[in-house]
């Protein structure tokens, strides 16, 4: 290796680390991913609502999603997942310090499907919270748990997304049920070498688009019953032409945002693994960002939208496909309800 290449080097580690505010590398050192086993197709739905294969699949690129059980909840499916990230960590329950979950289909609304989960699990020594940012809450949940983690305290940090999205669907709203599956993904965030990890995140929300995706009904704002509810409100909405406009512009600027924010460029990017709500989404982000899509992940023709857990579960995948090796920069995106969207760079 040349002088000047090593110098460069040396700069591109000392500006990640001032990226961090010099706190220690930390990185996934577990990952874990769980669907359930009852697959329903485009044809089955076809039978319940107006709608039809080529439809779904042109629109959304959306084949079959995955469906939990009526005795399984949310907690159920991120214990699995869990279980891998933990198994493949080398660890076992009571090493396990903080557990963070991001969901937007809890349990119940309180208390915390984390801290249920922390109890199925056996984390007795873990704090464990929820974090709601509905399809980019695991992004969010990986920062804050890599500022924890590496700490006095937080040796090891599980941070986990799940959904079971099919109990908040409309079975008759077609412009919906047909776009979303359940799942869970999980990793495991550990102080690591200096030479790979998290190098930073972008995140950013604007709630003047609350409304955009919405649950009406089931807050204080809207009890059930209440002398405002309405049958259907307590059911997940979206606006469609709104969700598309603001996806295809979010993406694309969260990448560039923690790039920009971690000193790196498109141009060191090895893989991109975006939330996976629409093919077409994913394909009008890479096509702004001028990168071609055999730098992305998708597995949305299998699982649908998981909200949450689309991220670690496609992160999964494509490590265990072998797309992501050692060295490789790689950026986590996603976007949803809040509106919120973010991105994360990491070293693997």
């Amino acid at each position: 290796m040349s002088v000047s290449s090593t110098t460069d080097a040396a700069r591109v580690k000392v500006r990640s680390w001032a990226m961090r505010g010099n706190m220690a590398p930390v990185g996934i050192v577990g990952l874990g991913a769980y669907v359930p086993p009852d697959v329903m197709t485009n044809d089955d739905w076809a039978k319940i609502v107006d709608t039809s294969d080529e439809w779904i699949t042109t629109k959304t690129g959306i084949k079959e999603r995955r469906i939990a059980a009526e005795d399984v909840c949310t907690s159920d499916l991120a214990v699995i997942a869990c279980k891998q990230a933990m198994d493949e960590a080398g660890i076992g329950p009571g090493d396990v310090d903080m557990l963070i979950l991001a969901t937007s289909s809890p349990d119940v609304p309180l208390s915390s499907t984390a801290g249920i989960t922390q109890h199925k699990l056996g984390c007795t020594k873990a704090a464990a919270f929820d974090i709601n940012a509905v399809c980019a809450g695991w992004v969010q949940a990986l920062d804050v748990g890599a500022r924890f983690a590496g700490t006095p305290g937080y040796d090891n940090v599980l941070v986990v997304g799940a959904e079971v999205y099919s109990r908040i669907l409309n079975w008759e709203d077609r412009t919906t049920c047909v776009l979303f599956g359940d799942g869970a993904g999980a990793a495991v965030l550990q102080e690591v070498g200096e030479d790979r990890g998290l190098l930073g995140s972008w995140m950013m929300s604007d709630g003047g688009g609350a409304e955009v995706i919405v649950i009406p009904a089931g807050g204080v704002k809207k009890p059930i019953p209440s002398p405002g509810f309405e049958d259907g409100d307590q059911y997940f909405h979206m606006d469609g032409p709104a969700v598309w406009d603001f996806a295809t512009e979010a993406f694309p600027q969260a990448v560039r945002g923690v790039l920009e924010r971690t000193g790196r460029s498109l141009d060191d990017v090895s893989l991109i693994i975006a939330h996976q709500a629409n093919l077409n989404i994913i394909k009008a982000g890479m096509e702004n960002l001028g990168l071609p899509m055999d730098k992305t992940y998708t597995n949305l023709h299998k699982y649908g939208n998981t909200a949450g857990a689309s991220v670690p579960i496609a992160l999964r995948e494509a490590r265990d496909e072998g797309l992501i090796k050692s060295g490789d920069l790689v950026v986590t995106v996603a976007f949803g309800g809040g509106l919120a969207w973010g991105a994360n760079a990491i070293i693997w």
